[in-house]
């Protein structure tokens, strides 16, 4: 029976330990390396409702080991998302499981991050401290943020001063804040413009790396407390730790 346990486990956590071929220094049971993934080209437009049924997102990379990483365990719900790129801006989607959807912060550059609610951070540069965070809840209400140091002020003190112009469309797959009944889940789908990023380059060159974390929080009647989850392999419960992000190529 202890054998049997030990290796459904073992299965179980497949998934939220990616690892690259071992050597001699690093041994199978070492933590997580650091993810990597691709943003890759947009091959014609795309329509932000919500849907990401445009050909276009059929090319792009599908990112879904979303896990709890610093808990080493699989998030109770799946995120599956994606990022293209072209001239003008970076797009992203996320169709995520989610079985209460609950939203009810509207209006921009407000706190989000209280309601079920998709976040992305992007840090362009290693030696600068400058990086961003971006989120939209499940009602569509956006927080666009330039962060120029995390010991700068944060939310409180920026978020007045920051408007990018993302955009933003959500399709939910069941009731938005009814808790008595069992919903499916909500898509996102949005873009940012370049210039967005102006403070640290603006557009990043075919093959430029950047470090990136793509998250959420999941509020829920059947949960004990949000669960939140993240692509980025987070050895602590912050998604501003931006020494644990992945890395993002910019592919042509």
């Amino acid at each position: 029976m202890r054998v049997a346990l030990c290796l459904s486990s073992l299965l179980a956590l497949a998934g939220c330990v990616e690892r690259e071929t071992a050597t001699d220094e690093q041994k199978s049971d070492d933590p997580p390396v650091t993810r990597a993934a691709e943003c890759r080209w947009a091959t014609g437009p795309i329509t932000i409702d919500g849907k990401a049924d445009e050909p276009a997102w059929k090319n792009a990379q599908e990112i879904t080991d979303f896990c709890v990483y610093w808990q080493k365990r699989k998030p109770k719900t799946a995120t599956n998302a994606r990022l293209l790129w072209d001239e003008d801006n970076l797009y992203f989607t996320a169709d995520m499981e989610d079985s209460d959807l609950y939203a009810d912060i509207k209006g921009h550059n407000g706190m989000p991050w209280l309601n079920d609610v998709f976040e992305l951070f992007f840090k362009p540069a290693e030696d600068k401290l400058t990086y961003y965070e971006f989120q939209v809840n499940a009602a569509n209400a956006q927080l666009e943020l330039f962060l120029p140091s995390r010991g700068a002020g944060g939310w409180q003190r920026f978020a007045p001063l920051t408007k990018f112009g993302m955009e933003s469309a959500v399709v939910l797959r069941g009731t938005l804040n009814d808790w008595t009944d069992k919903d499916e889940g909500w898509t996102v789908e949005g873009r940012i413009p370049w210039t967005a990023f102006k403070a640290s380059g603006g557009r990043p060159k075919p093959g430029a790396k950047w470090r990136f974390a793509l998250c959420r929080y999941d509020y829920s009647v059947a949960f004990d407390r949000p669960e939140t989850s993240s692509s980025a392999p987070l050895t602590q419960s912050d998604f501003h730790r931006y020494e644990d992000y992945g890395e993002l190529t910019f592919k042509k």
